[in-house]
């Protein structure tokens, strides 16, 4: 793994770790600094761990194996919100133990699964030719993702669950999206958030 050199906006000190946040009718983010700040939640609810037991110790979850293939791969982009503030979407997602770091970045491991971090960005990287969607990514990263639950969070008549591609809507089963190269994918649970539509990914990913 390779940290890109130019990554996504409104990186910020957090725990060693950083998001972002955004503006409704601004251009689209880009691989460079943004003025506006993100808004972190109060607890480690919003600062979910990168790995589950099973996805530390390399094991098979469902379909998905951890290897040492070198296949290429693209980036999608997700960005997540309960009750208005930024969820931060940790490096090291989808790397098994020992993982090998870099500041803020995780740059290998033990092995690693079809999809994974490697930063704080929200990048999820993806194997080329695997056919993947957000519901492997939230089962990789060892959480819940339904349309009664995200995380740790419950959804409820104050606690509505909104997703939306590149965009728009979706009108679809959550975990049905499909992480396709440079999907832009926001949910929202609560409070709804100002933000870019769709997210500018660095050349070459």
């Amino acid at each position: 793994m390779r940290p890109s050199v130019r990554r996504r906006s409104c990186c910020v000190a957090l725990i060693g770790l950083a998001c972002a946040g955004c503006g409704e009718q601004a251009p689209p983010m880009r691989g460079r600094l943004d003025p506006a700040a993100p808004r972190f939640g109060p607890t480690s609810g919003w600062r979910p761990l990168a790995l589950s037991p099973r996805s530390a110790a390399g094991g098979r979850i469902g379909r998905l194996r951890c290897t040492h293939a070198r296949g290429r791969r693209f980036g999608a982009h997700l960005e997540l919100f309960v009750d208005g503030l930024d969820v931060v979407i940790p490096p090291g997602v989808g790397v098994a133990l020992p993982q090998h770091r870099h500041g803020a970045y995780v740059t290998g491991g033990r092995c690693s699964y079809p999809l994974r971090t490697s930063d704080p960005t929200g990048v999820i990287e993806v194997t080329r030719g695997a056919a993947l969607t957000l519901g492997d990514f939230f089962d990789v990263w060892g959480q819940p993702l339904s349309e009664r639950r995200v995380l740790g969070f419950s959804a409820g008549a104050r606690r509505r669950l909104a997703v939306l591609v590149n965009g728009q809507r979706w009108r679809g089963p959550v975990r049905a999206v499909a992480l396709r190269r440079h999907v832009s994918i926001v949910i929202e649970l609560g409070r709804h958030v100002a933000r870019h539509p769709v997210y500018l990914f660095p050349a070459g990913q």
